[in-house]
């Protein structure tokens, strides 16, 4: 079974040289070419991880506690990258703007441009790269978000944290969850949106089943949310929602309930035993706990509680830092 794996970076105290090839390799992916600038010059031992997929990039890099600033010169496509301080503050220049982010909260940028990144305080410096091509149907909704912070405590950015924390911490995970945590973490950007009150109204078919999309998500606790329900909300017909499943080869009914099954085995990976599962199921819509595990094991071959087991196990495994 192919696997994917993150990087490990540093594992033994690195100089200075080796710490700035290393890092200037992962923000070249990130942002394009750029230039770190620390007080005092020296980078040495730089530690983090590093991971890479076909349409998601993630990083999280410990970097000297010292004020320190990155010169980016732009990507050459218009791919998007999200950035997170957690040593202190972020100051970023880009064009004739200066914007300040608080410690811990996360800003959406463009990188096609280029763009100065200030950490008056340094520390840990958390990116994720969404290239171009993956998010060219989500132009509207990213430009929604695009250079205004956002706070921590915001609920749908916590799932998106929380999803890459995953991806980082694990010493190895299979194609298959890989492409199951990628797409959740991209179809929470609506989500996202739409939770911010900034979402533009959809027009499109591709956009107004991206909009379909982000009721149902917004919903998942409700376990009576039907087809009627959204279809009323976007003013339209159950017949005409129906149509835009039958498109990709689904109903509605099924889409829900794989998403509440994806969604459940999620948090018991992001929660590990915090919550019990009968909570799990309640939180995204199962009011029959036998229903919810009978569902479970059909769709994943294992019970709940198996599955948690069995993610904890991999979490211990795998140690080391997160993103979340």
């Amino acid at each position: 079974m192919e696997t994917i794996r993150p990087l490990k970076l540093g594992a033994q105290s690195l100089p200075d040289s080796d710490s700035r090839i290393m890092c200037r390799n992962i923000l070249l992916d990130m942002l394009g070419e750029a230039t770190i600038c620390v007080e005092g010059g020296d980078l040495s031992g730089l530690t983090g991880l590093y991971w890479r997929y076909v349409s998601l990039s993630l990083a999280t890099i410990f970097l000297p506690k010292a004020q320190l600033t990155v010169q980016a010169r732009g990507a050459m496509d218009q791919s998007v990258v999200i950035l997170r301080a957690m040593g202190g503050p972020l100051e970023i220049k880009y064009r004739k703007r200066k914007i300040c982010v608080r410690q811990n909260d996360v800003i959406f940028t463009p990188a096609d441009d280029a763009m100065d990144l200030e950490l008056p305080e340094g520390g840990r410096l958390d990116l994720a790269h969404l290239p171009a091509y993956s998010v060219a149907s989500k132009g509207h909704i990213l430009q929604a978000l695009m250079l205004k912070p956002i706070k921590a405590d915001c609920l749908p950015l916590q799932l998106l944290t929380n999803y890459a924390g995953y991806m980082l911490r694990q010493t190895a995970q299979s194609r298959e969850d890989a492409d199951m945590m990628v797409q959740h973490f991209h179809d929470l950007l609506p989500v996202l949106a739409q939770h911010l009150g900034d979402a533009p109204r959809p027009i499109a078919r591709q956009t107004r089943l991206d909009s379909i999309k982000a009721r149902i998500e917004e919903s998942m606790a409700n376990g009576s949310y039907s087809v009627s329900d959204v279809a009323e909300a976007e003013g339209i017909t159950p017949r005409a929602v129906q149509k835009f499943f039958s498109r990709e080869a689904t109903t509605f009914s099924r889409y829900v309930l794989e998403r509440r099954l994806a969604i459940a085995k999620a948090m018991m990976i992001a929660d590990g035993a915090a919550r019990p599962i009968s909570q799990v199921a309640y939180l995204v819509g199962f009011n029959d706990l036998s229903y919810f595990n009978r569902t479970f094991r059909s769709r994943y071959g294992l019970k709940p509680s198996e599955w948690r087991k069995l993610a904890a196990g991999r979490d211990d495994e795998a140690g080391g830092g997160q993103y979340g």
